[in-house]
């Protein structure tokens, strides 16, 4: 009888402390949203985009040279894209002069509706290839299905006063928005996305989406 009682309350307690390292897995795989942690609020003035009912304005400063950025781009590509709510400010910093060109090829992809080429864009950087040098970019376009009138019209967008006005745009958004790193992610010109793993970046950009649209 005592030893019966013994086991049931063995029985009781490893109930319960596996109820309790679900739990705690639960809380470690789902973790709650938190400011200033996650996320921090806008403290600068800026001129807020307008958006209709139902969308919010997200704005992605990135580079092509950043890591972090292409390890969040194929999220960006299938999770804020695809977001109805979302419209999606690509925006390229432009710290140095190789960057800068970097703005504009970003400016241009996005000038000639390419952005089936930013994750092609990324995985050619880093394996080595000099965006930055025409005959090299030329060559990548051509391989990623551009005719050579596509590659030429391309070209002259790349060169354009609109492309140049574009990466003068950046610059002024950077300044404004004080951007000292990337990937940041502005939601709403409300909150800044603070620097975290891809998918979390993500999943925090998508919970403020919501919350900016109940703020609406």
């Amino acid at each position: 009888m005592q030893l019966n009682r013994h086991f049931k309350i063995r029985a009781l307690l490893i109930g319960l402390l596996g109820a309790l390292l679900l739990n705690n897995a639960i809380a470690v795989s789902s973790p709650s949203i938190v400011e200033g942690t996650d996320y921090t609020i806008l403290n600068k003035a800026v001129v807020k985009k307008v958006e209709p009912k139902g969308k919010v304005n997200v704005k992605e400063f990135f580079s092509f040279v950043c890591v972090h950025c292409k390890g969040v781009e194929l999220l960006v590509a299938s999770k804020l894209l695809t977001n109805k709510a979302v419209d999606l400010d690509r925006i390229h910093v432009a710290w140095n002069q190789s960057t800068e060109n970097y703005a504009r090829l970003s400016a241009t992809l996005l000038i000639m509706k390419l952005d089936k080429l930013y994750t092609p864009a990324f995985n050619a950087i880093f394996s080595q290839h000099d965006l930055n040098d025409p005959v090299q970019l030329k060559g990548f376009l051509s391989q990623n299905g551009l005719s050579q009138d596509q590659i030429t019209k391309f070209m002259s967008t790349y060169n354009s006063f609109t492309v140049n006005s574009k990466v003068s745009e950046y610059k002024t958004q950077m300044e404004a928005y004080d951007i000292s790193g990337t990937p940041t992610f502005v939601v709403g010109d409300r909150y800044v996305v603070s620097p975290a793993l891809p998918e979390r970046a993500i999943e925090v950009t998508q919970y403020l989406v919501k919350k900016v649209l109940t703020e609406k």
